[in-house]
């Protein structure tokens, strides 16, 4: 039933004017919304700000003892000789020199991390961390997180594709990690890793044929926002209804050869055995024929 009251004025109004209604609620309607905005807003470089006020403060708690013990060791040996003025700068210039100095200790441990000794020395660690019940657990979080924004993991993704999982109609966002053979077959076969949101480091693998992944115009930092935000940061479109064909290039070298040849360059590795005979078996590398075991079976016969 209609109110009589609200009747009256709606036609009491005059034609083409709309009825006197309330101004506080669009007005918090407005804030509310421009608010929110400013928060969205505010919030990821408060958030950067604060991690890298805490990162650079505990570096510089820890390296400036250091830069004002330089400083007045040369303020003691030429104390005489120097200005007060510069003897003033250097003082001041203490936070300066152990920001450099935090700079410069971070870059040794990048360079320390890239060599063979830099990398055991930190698999040592890791082993002692993993030992420990709540050093583990910390350890793992911060370094999954780490890796995830750091763009680590992105590097061992090929390509973002879309699966059918967990029933047919439905499809999720899949990482596409690599490709292989199958040994009976020869059919090629995609190895899918699915995250979970928010947290795109768990997930489930999938081997799925190659001819039922599709895929996508998205790059993996795409994918991973939208993985990680669940769903909030989309790209506008999305090749959902057709099935795109993978790009793979013979023997999917544009997957396996690279992470083979990085695997063998890696130093302090022995290089992988050349193949003896070309026709070797392309799913097991190593391995002779059958036609070839019965040649040589043969020749030692005769």
């Amino acid at each position: 039933m209609s109110d009589p009251q609200l009747d009256d004025q709606t036609a009491a109004a005059p034609a083409g004017r709309r009825p006197n209604r309330p101004l506080w609620p669009a007005v918090r309607a407005l804030l509310r919304t421009r608010i929110v905005a400013g928060l969205l807003t505010v919030i990821p470089i408060w958030v950067t700000w604060v991690v890298l006020k805490f990162v650079f403060d505990t570096m510089k708690s820890a390296t400036e003892p250091i830069a004002k013990w330089g400083a007045n060791l040369v303020i003691q040996a030429k104390g005489d000789i120097l200005p007060e003025t510069v003897r003033g700068y250097l003082e001041w210039g203490v936070p300066a020199l152990a920001i450099l100095l935090t700079l410069f200790i971070l870059y040794l441990l990048g360079l320390l991390g890239a060599s063979v000794f830099g990398r055991r020395l930190i698999l040592l660690v890791e082993r002692i961390f993993e030992k420990l019940p709540l050093v583990k657990t910390i350890y793992r979080s911060t370094k999954q997180i780490v890796m995830t924004l750091g763009g680590n993991q992105s590097m061992s993704f090929k390509q973002v594709v879309l699966v059918e999982f967990p029933r047919p109609g439905m499809k999720c966002i899949g990482f596409l990690t690599s490709v292989m053979k199958d040994a009976d077959t020869g059919r090629e076969m995609a190895t899918i890793f699915i995250s979970t949101t928010p947290n795109p480091t768990t997930g489930y693998m999938q081997i799925v044929p190659l001819e039922e992944v599709s895929a996508t115009d998205w790059t993996v930092e795409e994918a991973v926002k939208v993985v990680m935000s669940g769903g909030i940061l989309s790209p506008p479109t999305v090749r959902f209804d057709r099935v795109h064909p993978v790009k793979v290039m013979p023997d999917s070298s544009f997957v396996r050869g690279e992470m083979e040849t990085s695997q063998n360059n890696l130093p302090g590795l022995p290089p992988a055995p050349a193949p003896d005979t070309p026709a070797q078996s392309a799913c097991c590398p190593g391995t002779t024929p059958a036609g070839s075991r019965g040649s040589e079976q043969a020749n030692k016969d005769n």
